[in-house]
C-alpha cells in the first residue's frame, strides 16, 4: 500500500508540472509596450519642423505621465534623436533638403521597450523654396535726382505675408544710405545721379505661405532694384496743373522748376505729388496764401441761380474727407529727408495733422490756429428757393436799422414768406465743417412780439436747426451721400421775445459726418403759409471753439 501511495503522489506531481509549463508557453515571446503619445501634428518652419505630440497641448515634461515610459525617440531618414525625457513637442532642425521627410516618434521605458510609434510625413520650407519666391513689382516715382519706391496694393500675397523691409543704396557722393520700413513699405531715395542707373538692395521680412498657411518662421528675402534715373529735361507727370500754373510754373521739367524754392497749395488741393519734382524746394505753404480763393458752387433750379463760396478761406472749414494719405506721401518724403525747411498749415484743414506731428515738434511745420470765434460770412448764404419755394424768405443784408445794436455783426432781417421758411448756409462741395476745432455753432436771434404768433401762427415762435451734406435735390454735391441730423424744434420763450437771444448748438454729432449745409428753419414746418410777414433778425452767426 505504501508503494501504491508513493506512485500516486509522483504521478500527480508530474501531471501538475506539465500543466504549469503548458500555461507559460502561451505567453512565451510576448512584448511589453510602454504608453505612447496620443497624437502627432506637424508644423512646417524654415528648414525645420515642429511635431506636436499631446492633445493637451504644450505642457512641461514633469506634467506628462505615460506609465513606465521615460524617454522620447524621433527617427527620420537614417537619424535617431533621443530625448532623455517625455516631451509634448519636438523641434527638428537642419532639414535643408526640399523633400518629403517621414518622422516616427515613440517612447521607451527603462528596459528599452518601445511604444507604438506616431508617424507623419512633412516637407519643410527650405532655402531653395525661398530662392524661387518673388515679391510684387513696385511702383517707382522718379525725378532726375530722387525716386520713391512703393507698393500701392501692398506686398502681401497668396504666397507670403509681408512684415517689413530694409534697403541700402549709394548716393552720388559715395555715401551709403540705409533705411528700414515696417507695414508701410514706401521709401525715398535721394541725392542720386541724374540720367544714371541706381542700384538698391532690398531685404524683405516675410513669412512664406505653404498651401495658404503661414510657416512658423519669419525669413529674409533679398532682392535688387535697378532704377534708371531720368534727366533734368524729362517732362514729369503733373497732378495739380492749375496749382503749379498759379505758382508761376511754365515748364514741367526738373530743370524748368529748379529755381523755385517755395510753393503755395490751396487747402482743397487733392494731391501734393508734384512737389517731388522740385529739386530745390525749401518751403511749402498749405494755406492757399494770397494765390488762391475758395472754389465756387452754383445752384441752378426752380428758376433761381445762386452761388456760394469764393473769397477767403475761414478756419471753421476743412477739406472734405481730408487728403488721401497716398497723395500726401511726397510731403512726408521731403520732410523725412530734410529737404523741406518750412511748411505752413492750418489746423485740421487737410487731414494731415497726425502725419505732420513729428515735424511740428522739430520746428519745421508751423500749424496756424484759427481765432476762437469766426463769423459765417454772406459768401456762404444760399437762397433756399433752389430747393423749394416753401423755403422762401426775404432777406435784407447787411441790415443796419433797429433793432440792431453795436455788438451785432453780420445782421440779417428775415421775412418769412412760406411754410418752411429757412435761412440756409452752404460751403463749396470741396469743404466741410471743421468740428474738431470748432465744436459750437452760435448766433443771436431777435423774434417779434407775442401777438405775431397768435392762432395758427403759434408754431413760428420756434426754430429747427438742421445739418446735412447737401440739399436734397443736389445729390452730386456730396460724394459721401447724405448724413443728415437735426436738433429738436425749440421755442423762443415769451420773455425772450423782442430782445436779442443767444443760441448755442453743440456740433459734436457732426464729428464723424461730412456736413457742409446749415438750415435754420423758422416754425418747424407747421404747414401754414403766413398771410403777413413774420419778421426775424439774426446776427453774429459764427463757429466757436468753446
Amino acid at each position: 500500500m505504501k508503494y501504491i501511495a508513493l506512485l500516486i503522489i509522483i504521478t500527480v506531481s508530474l501531471f501538475a508540472c506539465t500543466d504549469m509549463y503548458e500555461y507559460q508557453e502561451k505567453y512565451e515571446g510576448e512584448i511589453v509596450y510602454p504608453a505612447r503619445f496620443d497624437t502627432i501634428i506637424g508644423l512646417v518652419g524654415y528648414e525645420r519642423v515642429e511635431l506636436e505630440l499631446m492633445k493637451a497641448g504644450r505642457i512641461p515634461s514633469k506634467q506628462i505621465n505615460l506609465g513606465k515610459a521615460q524617454k522620447t525617440i524621433v527617427e527620420y531618414d537614417d537619424k535617431v534623436v533621443t530625448i532623455d525625457s517625455l516631451v509634448s513637442y519636438v523641434n527638428i532642425t537642419g532639414l535643408t533638403s526640399r523633400k518629403l521627410y517621414r518622422f516616427k516618434v515613440y517612447t521607451i521605458d527603462e528596459y528599452g521597450n518601445k511604444s507604438v510609434p506616431q508617424e507623419i510625413a512633412l516637407i519643410p520650407f527650405t532655402s531653395d523654396a525661398l530662392a524661387s519666391m518673388e515679391v510684387s513689382t513696385p511702383r517707382i516715382l522718379k525725378s532726375p535726382t530722387a525716386a520713391v519706391v512703393d507698393w500701392p496694393n501692398g506686398l502681401s500675397s497668396v504666397l507670403l505675408d509681408y512684415y517689413g523691409l530694409s534697403f541700402e543704396y549709394e548716393d552720388k557722393d559715395g555715401i551709403v544710405r540705409l533705411g528700414e520700413r515696417g507695414e508701410n513699405a514706401r521709401f525715398f531715395v535721394g541725392n542720386v545721379a541724374a540720367g544714371e542707373d541706381t542700384k538698391i538692395k532690398v531685404d524683405y521680412k516675410i513669412v512664406p505661405l505653404v498651401n495658404g498657411k503661414a510657416i512658423l518662421d519669419t525669413v529674409i528675402l533679398s532682392d535688387e532694384l535697378m532704377i534708371d534715373m531720368p534727366t533734368g529735361s524729362t517732362e514729369f507727370s503733373v497732378a495739380e496743373r492749375e496749382v503749379l500754373l498759379a505758382n508761376g510754373v511754365e515748364t514741367f521739367t526738373s530743370d524748368g522748376v529748379s529755381a523755385i524754392e517755395k510753393l503755395v497749395f490751396p487747402i482743397h488741393a487733392n494731391s501734393l505729388q508734384d512737389i517731388f519734382y522740385f529739386p530745390n524746394l525749401k518751403e511749402l505753404d498749405l494755406t492757399g496764401g494770397d494765390l488762391f480763393t475758395l472754389p465756387e458752387l452754383t445752384y441752378d433750379r426752380n428758376g433761381v441761380v445762386d452761388i456760394v463760396g469764393g473769397g477767403s478761406y475761414s478756419p471753421f472749414m476743412k477739406k472734405t474727407g481730408g487728403m488721401a494719405e497716398a497723395n500726401a506721401q511726397s510731403l512726408i518724403d521731403l520732410l523725412e529727408s530734410g529737404i523741406l525747411e518750412k511748411v505752413t498749415y492750418y489746423s485740421n484743414s487737410m487731414g494731415l495733422d497726425e502725419m505732420l506731428k513729428p515735424y511740428i515738434n522739430q520746428g519745421v511745420v508751423e500749424v496756424i490756429q484759427g481765432a476762437s470765434s469766426v463769423l459765417i460770412d454772406k459768401q456762404f448764404l444760399l437762397d433756399g428757393n433752389v430747393q423749394s419755394s416753401n423755403f422762401n424768405i426775404d432777406i435784407t443784408y447787411p441790415y443796419a436799422g433797429s433793432p440792431v445794436e453795436e455788438r451785432i455783426e453780420n445782421a440779417y432781417k428775415v421775412a418769412c414768406k412760406a411754410k418752411s421758411a429757412s435761412l440756409v448756409f452752404a460751403l463749396p462741395k470741396e469743404y466741410e465743417f471743421n468740428i474738431e476745432d470748432y465744436r459750437y455753432l452760435k448766433f443771436k436771434v431777435y423774434a417779434p412780439s407775442k401777438d405775431v404768433f397768435s392762432g395758427t401762427y403759434a408754431p413760428f415762435q420756434r426754430l429747427w436747426p438742421r445739418f446735412m451734406n447737401r440739399m436734397w435735390s443736389f445729390g452730386g454735391n456730396s460724394s459721401f451721400g447724405q448724413q443728415y441730423w437735426a436738433l429738436d424744434k425749440f421755442s423762443i420763450e415769451d420773455d425772450q421775445l423782442q430782445k436779442w437771444t443767444d443760441v448755442t448748438i453743440d456740433m459734436t454729432e457732426a464729428l464723424d459726418k461730412h456736413n457742409r449745409v446749415i438750415i435754420l428753419n423758422i416754425g418747424g414746418e407747421p404747414g401754414v403759409t403766413p398771410s403777413e410777414d413774420i419778421i426775424y433778425y439774426f446776427g453774429n452767426i459764427r463757429f466757436e471753439k468753446e
